[in-house]
């Protein structure tokens, strides 16, 4: 089968089955004749979490689990979805830190509870700021809630307990590697100072660690796989993980809306600490400088004040060197992959995604 078709069958087969477990659990809530809010809340997750995306951690935790030489088929894909609602769950306060309005080209979880707010007549006359608290708090709730689901579906998953324990420990690690880039992130983005060094590192813990590497150990540990294999994973994942929050973050620049369900230019209104924009403020001449100060994490610029951040990205060589390090990346991760004794199916899969398309 080519890698385009197995990547598909494995997108679709997670959507079906996240669809699945929604219903159940909506007609599960339903039953339980739960306060409304809560029916809501779990229709609301259901609407966001098969709203988009590419499904990449179920599909790499499915991966993972069957470069490791594992056999159950059925029970794996049901065990992968518990990665995309821990996803959910992170997206969901993610869109909160970063004050993103779209998620997937459409509502945000926290602006859909404040459109919601609208519709409380007994609140018509409330002022903007508490429409705003009220869709934070319930968004908030919601990201919660998305978060036990995904525990839920792993620690409900037919494996023999000692491998479900070292996954959810797994999860965990995980979990906490995030928050831990996350926060890096947030403080970067305050911090002038900051350098080439400390993005990696935040690049490392954030997305290499949670996107790549994380959910192809999840699913090699449930097929029972020592350290030295894990070591292995991590070898291949970490430096393809990196190579794809760079790659991201030139997207986040030079992308649009319909590609990336944001606001063009978004990582420069939110003041996002990059390669691209570290690299761009280091090589700037005076005038350059001064519209780059000027305008990451301005969110009032327009487009023409973006499109001449992207003219000196590229003029003081930022994007050529961010581009040159994704390649370099690419080929260590390649060939750590190439020496892995695994499935050439699997294999030849995993190469496929270090094409970054």
């Amino acid at each position: 089968m080519l890698e385009e078709d197995l990547l598909l069958k494995l997108k679709n087969e997670t959507e079906k089955e996240l669809s699945g477990f929604f219903d159940d659990k909506i007609k599960q809530v339903e039953k339980q004749k739960k306060p409304k809010e809560f029916l809501e809340i779990t229709k609301n997750l259901k609407k966001f979490v098969l709203s988009g995306g590419k499904r990449i951690r179920p599909i790499l935790f499915h991966c993972g689990y069957f470069i490791a030489n594992g056999r159950k088929k059925a029970d794996i894909l049901k065990a992968s979805i518990s990665i995309e609602l821990i996803h959910s769950y992170l997206l969901i306060h993610d869109d909160i830190i970063d004050r993103d309005n779209f998620r997937h080209n459409d509502l945000s979880m926290h602006c859909r509870y404040e459109k919601r707010y609208e519709g409380f007549s007994d609140y018509s006359s409330q002022e903007g700021n508490n429409m705003k608290h009220f869709g934070i708090s319930m968004a908030i709730l919601a990201g919660d809630f998305v978060s036990s689901l995904g525990y839920e579906i792993l620690t409900n998953s037919n494996f023999p307990s000692d491998l479900k324990i070292k996954a959810i420990k797994k999860l965990n690690q995980i979990i906490s590697n995030t928050i831990t880039g996350e926060a890096m992130d947030v403080a970067l983005a305050e911090y002038p100072g900051a350098d080439m060094d400390e993005v990696i590192k935040m690049q490392r813990y954030k997305t290499a660690k949670y996107t790549i590497e994380g959910p192809l150990h999840l699913g090699a540990i449930l097929a029972g796989a020592d350290k030295k294999f894990l070591e292995s994973i991590s070898e291949f994942a970490i430096p393809l993980g990196i190579a794809f929050q760079i790659q991201d973050d030139i997207v986040g620049v030079f992308g649009n809306k319909k590609r990336t369900g944001k606001l063009a230019g978004a990582d420069i209104k939110e003041g996002k600490k990059t390669l691209l924009s570290i690299k761009a403020f280091k090589k700037a001449n005076g005038e350059q400088l001064k519209i780059l100060s000027e305008s990451f994490g301005n969110k009032n610029i327009d487009r023409n004040e973006i499109d001449a951040v992207r003219r000196i990205i590229e003029e003081t060589g930022s994007l050529e060197y961010s581009l040159k390090r994704i390649e370099d990346l690419i080929r260590f991760s390649k060939t750590r992959l190439e020496k892995m004794e695994i499935s050439e199916k699997y294999k030849k899969f995993l190469l496929r995604l270090t094409t970054l398309s």
